[in-house]
């Protein structure tokens, strides 16, 4: 059985993904990572293709992803007829002489994405059919309950997503606290249904405006609260279970700003309640608010912000 790096190897042939017989050229692993089902078209099938690989070549270095896109015939510059014209092209804009540098980078980049591929393949979330593109988050402090406000980017990934499930966990810093999470969508969707899954984690049914079709984004708001402040441990992170391009957080302290605050940066989960301070402090602005950007997130890793306790 041909693995997903030799699958991809398969596109750039011809005219790459814009061949006229490029859904009988997708391999099983691709198919399955990219949502593909055996009722979909040909047209369909080189969509959906044609979004997943987009979107993880963003992920890639700039050569890698030149290379990758031009050999998959995906780069809007580069839909020459054969393969090796296209090579010529990414290799010039690349600063290289001959084409088969580009190659060698074309097959760097195929066997990070073949990794990534193969993520999605064996990752339970991407049964849901959807994960977040980009995450903007709010989280005030300087209100009791805090609020948190997330405006989400998401991605369906399969045809037809009209509902969604998002979840969030509060845990309190006195363990027989019983976490009362609220939701509400402020806009780009509907709260249809709520469930308590621990006394610190909800999950939310919320329903789109409009079916999603495979690599269609959407955007939404959601505001949350839980704890009182007092009650809320001192941290806020994402940790996503599929690939996140970019995540903003801003911390509105208000008047009572902790004395010191700290970056978190792909922390494991369990390590966040035993994260020993170290690094460069954060300085909050004259307003007590504090913001971070983290790229590229990496998938079950914590990015955020911890800071100390009075």
């Amino acid at each position: 059985m041909a693995s997903t790096f030799d699958e991809l190897l398969e596109i750039p042939r011809g005219r790459g993904m814009l061949a006229g017989d490029i859904a009988d050229r997708i391999g099983p692993g691709l198919r399955i990572a990219c949502g593909v089902t055996a009722s979909d078209t040909p047209a369909s099938v080189r969509r959906k293709v044609a979004h997943r690989l987009i979107e993880l070549c963003d992920r890639l270095p700039t050569d890698l992803r030149v290379s990758v896109l031009a050999a998959l015939a995906l780069h809007p510059l580069a839909n020459h007829q054969f393969m090796q014209d296209r090579m010529g092209w990414a290799a010039r804009q690349i600063n290289r002489d001959h084409p088969r540098a580009a190659v060698r980078r074309m097959k760097t980049g195929f066997r990070i994405l073949a990794e990534q591929l193969d993520d999605l393949v064996d990752d339970p979330a991407m049964q849901q059919g959807w994960h977040v593109y980009s995450l903007r988050a709010l989280l005030r402090m300087d209100v009791d309950p805090p609020q948190l406000v997330e405006d989400r980017a998401i991605v369906a990934s399969v045809d037809n997503l009209s509902e969604i499930e998002m979840r969030l966990s509060a845990p309190a810093s006195e363990p027989s606290a019983d976490s009362p999470i609220t939701a509400a969508v402020l806009y780009g969707g509907e709260i249809t249904h709520a469930e308590r899954v621990t006394p610190s984690h909800r999950k939310f049914a919320v329903r789109l405006p409009e079916p999603l079709a495979a690599g269609e984004r959407h955007e939404l708001g959601v505001r949350f609260t839980a704890f009182p402040r007092k009650l809320m441990p001192p941290y806020y992170v994402l940790t996503p279970l599929q690939p996140c391009e970019r995540f903003t957080v801003r911390v509105r302290f208000g008047p009572e700003v902790p004395e010191r605050i700290w970056r978190l940066d792909g922390l494991p989960p369990r390590a966040i309640d035993d994260f020993e301070p170290e690094g460069e402090l954060l300085t909050p602005d004259r307003l007590g608010e504090v913001s971070l950007e983290f790229l590229r997130l990496h998938q079950g890793l914590s990015y955020g912000m911890r800071w100390s306790t009075p």
